[in-house]
């Protein structure tokens, strides 16, 4: 469905072999050497203006060592299977991890500054900019280990968790599974693969199930393996820097309270009824006596089309800019540049995700395009991280990427202005049904979904703790119970379900980051409840929330329209708007009963 769509990266290197790629690392490798010389063990001693200049030149050694890491990730995402590009990944992270080793003691000297002296730092001009930025690793301090320590756990990364995270990349892209419908048989690519679960005819998912399960199978010894062994990397650094609790690491990097999180995840388990109220409707609207995990995205309207590549970046497009012009422009560069691979293949990583990758630098989007409403809303998506990272570029480097917490925030409003828009569009009633149920869907695997993930998350690292190395059936077992949960009796998650942990990408990556798709879910339910309700007034807010960054933690960003992100209430209030949702839904399905 967008064959050939793919970016150009040229604005970062001109392909693997390019000079400047390595004249570039070596020349950062220098520069950060001579940084080292010119500043360790002195930084607590420097006057206000020689701080200034350190952290500048810090800063920018930071941004500039950003251009050969993420084109080397962007070129082995598109296309793992090419080893040049693996060894190219490799090649940048060791000398990452060589810049690194000269970067680090800045740091931990600034960390350790005194209180009054530090105090007196943020007072200089050329420092204040940088509060919000110093206060944060700051808070750090009581869970960073010497220089020598951290410089050896910073070396043996590569072999260790990167590794690990490589190995499980490389064998997913380059995984392909066997389909067999009416007694032919096809090989896909994961992304072809969960597609298929969205297909009307009920064999077809079932089959596809079914390909998903044998194929992880396959692969079960070394994703148990991998899993394994990176639940145990964490707990060993969490015990070397002293986190009390597997998640706290996470938290404290996202600038969120732990117990802000808790009470936002407790609030969406007392609410996985809603889930199994609409999986109910859903069992009555298909007509079957049992839902099975692969009925869950059956579509409500078999005869359901594809969109073309090209009316789905300009209905994109038109829904930001109805929102403000700004945003229109600003979406519309991703295509007129080429900042998106959109195409599928073989060997390429499946999913989306858009990569920001310094101020002044524009942000790539990977997806995989096939066509459906679904993809249209994660273009709209993913589009929306990428317009965050424009306006964030006002903001200098240090400040520059939001919290995950607050990352979601444009993403998912995004979402939410082209769905209004597919909704405004004249339609029969069954085709609205349909729209709203999309949409349900859409919210239950960015909240709930989230959530039981984030569950299962919190009981295979304490199992791991406390049993030591899970075997495959353990694991299975602790992602059936918290998958099961969120449906109650509305959905039965087959044996063959118990497997389909293992392509999670975010449990390899980032630990207990799935916490953050629900928090900007709902965070984005009460703003877009706000430009409802206050129209064009409320756009130059939202821009402002956008534009800051990474420079406020998230309950300030949220202050600024007045939410507090505390407060069970605010949470209980986001999803009851979900929960109307449903009941929008089960009135539409009584006017499709009642249409002859």
């Amino acid at each position: 469905m967008a064959v050939s769509v793919t970016w150009d990266l040229s604005d970062l290197y001109a392909g693997v072999d390019d000079p400047k790629l390595t004249a570039d690392l070596e020349a950062l490798e220098e520069r950060a050497r001579r940084f080292a010389e010119s500043y360790r063990g002195r930084i607590a001693s420097l006057a206000p203006a020689e701080f200034a200049a350190a952290l500048s030149e810090y800063e920018l050694l930071g941004r500039d060592q950003q251009f050969p890491g993420a084109y080397a990730q962007l070129l082995f995402c598109a296309d793992s299977l090419n080893p040049r590009h693996g060894a190219l990944l490799q090649q940048v992270q060791e000398h990452e991890v060589a810049i690194g080793r000269n970067l680090l003691f800045f740091t931990l000297e600034s960390v350790a500054i005194p209180d009054d002296r530090f105090a007196e730092l943020l007072e200089h001009p050329s420092v204040a900019n940088y509060r919000h930025y110093l206060e944060h690793i700051r808070s750090e301090r009581p869970h960073r280990l010497t220089e020598p320590e951290e410089r050896i756990l910073m070396e043996k990364s590569l072999t260790g968790r990167a590794a690990f995270q490589r190995l499980f990349d490389e064998t997913l892209s380059a995984a392909t599974f066997r389909l067999t419908v009416d007694g032919q048989t096809t090989e896909l690519t994961l992304s072809e693969l969960l597609s298929k679960l969205y297909e009307p005819e009920r064999s077809v998912r079932e089959a596809a199930a079914a390909s998903l399960t044998e194929g992880l199978r396959e692969r079960a010894r070394l994703f148990t393996y991998i899993a394994n062994t990176l639940a145990h990397d964490k707990a060993v650094d969490d015990r070397l820097t002293h986190y009390d609790h597997a998640e706290a690491a996470r938290h404290l990097s996202d600038e969120v309270e732990t117990a802000t999180v808790h009470t936002m995840l407790d609030a969406c388990v007392a609410h996985f009824d809603t889930v199994a109220r609409y999986y109910r409707l859903k069992r009555e609207i298909l007509g079957l006596d049992t839902l099975y995990h692969y009925d869950r995205y059956a579509p409500m309207l078999p005869e359901e089309g594809t969109l073309p590549w090209e009316e789905a970046c300009t209905l994109v497009v038109d829904s930001y800019a109805r929102f403000t012009p700004r945003l229109g422009e600003m979406a519309q560069r991703f295509f007129t540049e080429r900042w998106v691979d959109a195409e599928v293949r073989p060997g390429k990583r499946g999913g989306a995700f858009c990569m920001g990758i310094a101020p002044g630098q524009h942000p790539y989007v990977l997806m995989n395009y096939l066509g459906r409403k679904r993809d249209v809303l994660t273009l709209a998506h993913e589009l929306g991280h990428g317009i965050h990272d424009l306006l964030a570029s006002e903001q200098p480097f240090l400040e520059y990427h939001p919290s995950l917490a607050a990352a979601e925030t444009a993403s998912v409003f995004g979402e939410m202005l082209t769905f209004d828009a597919l909704l405004r569009q004249e339609m029969p009633s069954r085709e609205r049904l349909s729209l709203l149920c999309n949409q349900l869907e859409d919210i239950f695997a960015t909240v709930f979904r989230q959530t039981a993930m984030y569950r299962f998350e919190q009981r295979l690292h304490a199992a791991r703790r406390e049993k030591g190395e899970l075997v495959a059936e353990q694991i299975g077992a602790l992602w059936q119970e918290a998958m099961q949960a969120m449906f109650g009796d509305s959905v039965v998650m087959g044996e063959g379900h118990r497997d389909w942990w293992m392509y999670i990408p975010h449990f390899i990556h980032t630990p207990f980051y799935v916490y953050a798709y629900a928090f900007g879910q709902l965070l984005v339910i009460a703003l877009y409840a706000r430009y409802q309700q206050e129209g064009d007034a409320f756009v130059p807010r939202y821009l402002e929330i956008l534009s800051a960054g990474g420079s406020r933690r998230p309950a300030d960003l949220m202050a600024l329209a007045g939410i507090d992100i505390s407060r069970r209430q605010f949470w209980e209030d986001g999803l009851q708007v979900v929960d109307g949702l449903v009941t929008r839904a089960e009135e539409v399905w009584r006017e499709v009963q009642a249409t002859p």
